[in-house]
């Protein structure tokens, strides 16, 4: 079983992701308005991509456990009825995006995830690039013309029906066994989303 640390920047929170393949998660980097919103609330030059990307690694909450530091997480929703964004609240590194709780997913936000383990080696190649035409400056042509989207979707809607189905949602990390979030989460945004929908 292959295991990937996680660490934020200033290492007060401390965890692990068990990852035995990396065909066991799903990476992808996403360009949506909504990343880079997240970002902005935090410290976009130090968690987007040269094109304003966020890269993310998605998989079962069962396989990520905290094992120092979690008072230290804190929580943002962009509007009411948007993902939840787990963040550190001792130096603002993003941890992760996660749906509700009876959505068994977790996208971690590769910045917590150790350098050393943040390779193809580990987690594989990246799949897809979601919200392309957010890209600033523009993506290059040889990754628009490769670009497969749909099928990332298919195989990230498989993962989590397979992850509910065998029972991979809980323990979940980021909610208590009441399906309740572990801190309560901050409303950025009042207003009702447009395209908080990354996965």
């Amino acid at each position: 079983m292959a295991t990937i640390q996680l660490r934020c920047e200033c290492g007060k929170i401390q965890g692990k992701a068990e990852v035995p393949t990396p065909s066991s998660g799903n990476r992808v980097v996403c360009y949506c308005k909504d990343c880079q919103a997240f970002a902005e609330q935090l410290s976009p030059e130090r968690i987007l991509t040269a094109h304003r990307g966020t890269a993310i690694f998605q998989l079962s909450p069962a396989s990520v456990q905290w094992t120092n530091g979690s008072e230290h997480i804190r929580c943002l929703r962009l509007t009411p009825e948007g993902l939840f964004r787990w963040y550190a609240g001792c130096c603002k590194t993003p941890i992760a995006n996660t749906l509700k709780p009876s959505f068994p997913f977790v996208g971690l936000i590769e910045k917590v995830i150790v350098a050393q383990d943040r390779t193809e080696e580990r987690l594989g190649p990246v799949r897809a690039h979601a919200y392309p035409q957010h890209a600033n400056p523009r993506l290059p042509e040889d990754i628009l013309r490769n670009n497969r989207v749909w099928p990332m979707i298919i195989r990230v809607l498989l993962k989590i029906l397979g992850w509910k189905l065998t029972g991979k949602g809980r323990p979940n990390p980021f909610f208590d066994r009441h399906a309740q979030p572990i801190i309560q989460p901050e409303i950025v945004n009042q207003r009702r989303p447009k395209n908080d929908v990354t996965l």
